[in-house]
């Protein structure tokens, strides 16, 4: 299966390397691109558009792939595939500590892409709107109560998710080296790939 990983604000897609590793030894394929600008200061849906354009340009043309997104990651994740024709070819999205109502740190730097991730914003609003695309694509998430950089945590909350999980990380930025998140991703695209067999 093609992995597609997206990572947060102010990273690079250099912190999905343990959970790569992890997944090329099970016979997957990932994809871990870097935005740029990393703190997405004209915006999530510039960033959506990359994604968008990675996707027609990097993977393989006309094989499905799941996403992964991980804190911001998984916004611009949900905003390619409920607005950019993401659909078509997704088989899966799995959230990890993505502030679906938004965080209250949005307040506290200057850009849009905070302003998108502030709770009530435009964006999540118009996500929210259309939750409905989504339908037929498994969806499962990840967040731990102890999150800092969310806040409050129960905004990464999301039902949407046909599965959630409080995996009680200490750390939001270690969420996608925690054992039980990589082991959940490990599961979730083995029962992919046995759905399709």
């Amino acid at each position: 299966m093609n992995v597609l990983l997206l990572h947060g604000i102010f990273d690079s897609g250099r912190i999905f390397a343990p959970m790569s590793a992890a997944l090329h030894r099970d016979g997957h394929r990932c994809f871990a691109p870097s935005f740029v600008p990393a703190d997405a200061r004209a915006g999530l849906a510039p960033l959506a558009e990359f994604v968008a354009q990675y996707v027609q340009e990097e993977l393989p043309p006309d094989q499905p792939f799941a996403l992964v997104g991980f804190s911001m990651g998984g916004i611009v994740a949900r905003y390619y595939l409920q607005h950019l024709g993401g659909m078509a070819r997704a088989r899966a999205l799995v959230t990890i500590s993505s502030p679906h109502s938004g965080s209250v740190w949005g307040y506290f730097y200057p850009g849009q892409g905070t302003r998108d991730l502030r709770p009530h914003s435009a964006l999540l609003q118009g996500l929210q709107a259309s939750e409905s695309m989504l339908a037929g694509l498994p969806v499962h998430n990840y967040w731990t109560s102890f999150d800092l950089t969310v806040l409050p945590a129960k905004h990464c909350r999301w039902s949407r998710a046909q599965s959630e999980q409080d995996v009680r990380g200490l750390w939001h930025r270690w969420m996608v080296r925690h054992p039980q998140v990589v082991a959940g991703v490990r599961q979730q695209l083995a029962a992919l790939e046995e759905a399709s067999a």
